[in-house]
């Protein structure tokens, strides 16, 4: 017996909802964990019990990624059991580095809203330092083998949402879990991240995203089990509907560069009208990517003055 299970889990996030998946056959594995807080793990615990299963009954969890609706109840995971932790290696910084880490990464987003025009008191989400001390942590590299439910599955690093993203993927039946690499019911956004620590270049992450996406083309997948929304299948019908998207924003910028120069944050005004406050980080983010995008084809370019950056038409 091999069964895939969805576990719908409530998040605050504006997706609604997250999504783990249990997985049973010759082991019992959880893929990804929910939301942190204790009202969040209780719900794990429920989902699972639905189907049979407590905790002390998993082999291992697996994650696709950890953003926090994806990998928030491992603490309390592991204050009732110990359980073997996979997850991509790019996740080392964030879990090692302590308040350090917290300060740098936190500098740079307050560095990079100041460029966009943004004010750093009032478009990010701030958040407070909590340490992390997981334990029995296994670090993934592209193409290792994952034992899910007493199968294999391939890591396929797919950099793009977070630099910790991978999809797990199975060759024999072509199941593969996604987490939000590719979702059917909306676009991804690629995340703007800091450059990993000694590095002084921030990563470009729609062009990672583009990368990973040819990357995935590739594969011979079948049913695509994602980290929002339902299981679908057909994901090269999907990815071709994306990198359109992509393009079409592309669009929309150049057209809003028609008229002149623009920060980021002025772009986002005129592309993203109904983002407001806290919000206003998603629509920065997405604009910077497709910024990136267009700037390696040659058609923008950006001068700065003082912490401010502004693009124009080439």
């Amino acid at each position: 017996m091999f069964k895939i299970v969805p576990l719908e889990l409530s998040t605050h996030f504006a997706e609604g909802t997250v999504n783990a998946f249990l997985v049973l056959g010759d082991k019992i594995t959880l893929i990804d964990t929910g939301n942190p807080g204790k009202e969040a793990f209780q719900q794990l615990k429920e989902r699972l019990h639905n189907h049979g299963v407590t905790l002390t009954d998993l082999d291992a969890i697996v994650l696709t990624h950890t953003h926090i609706d994806h990998a928030g109840a491992i603490p309390h995971i592991q204050a009732e059991v110990d359980l073997p932790i996979y997850v991509h290696e790019r996740a080392k910084d964030s879990l090692h580095g302590g308040y350090h880490e917290f300060e740098r990464v936190k500098h740079f987003f307050d560095q990079f809203l100041q460029s966009c025009g943004a004010d750093p008191l009032k478009h990010i989400v701030k958040r407070n330092y909590i340490e992390e001390s997981w334990r029995n942590v296994s670090y993934l590299q592209e193409g290792d083998r994952v034992p899910i439910g007493g199968k294999s599955f391939t890591a396929a690093h797919v950099p793009g949402h977070s630099q910790s993203d991978i999809l797990l993927w199975n060759r024999e039946t072509g199941d593969a879990f996604a987490g939000d690499h590719l979702l059917k019911g909306f676009s991804v956004n690629a995340f703007i991240e800091p450059p990993s620590p000694g590095e002084t270049s921030r990563p470009k992450p729609l062009l990672q995203y583009r990368e990973s996406l040819a990357k995935v083309s590739k594969l011979p997948l079948k049913m695509i089990y994602p980290g929002h929304g339902e299981v679908f299948d057909d994901h090269l019908s999907l990815i071709n509907k994306r990198l359109q998207e992509q393009e079409k924003r592309c669009d929309q910028i150049v057209a809003i560069l028609r008229n002149g120069r623009k920060t980021i944050f002025e772009i986002c005004g005129a592309m993203y009208p109904h983002l407001h406050g806290k919000t206003v980080f998603l629509g920065l983010s997405q604009i910077q990517g497709h910024l990136d995008l267009l700037e390696l084809r040659q058609q923008v370019r950006f001068e700065q003055s003082g912490s401010l950056v502004k693009y124009n038409l080439i």
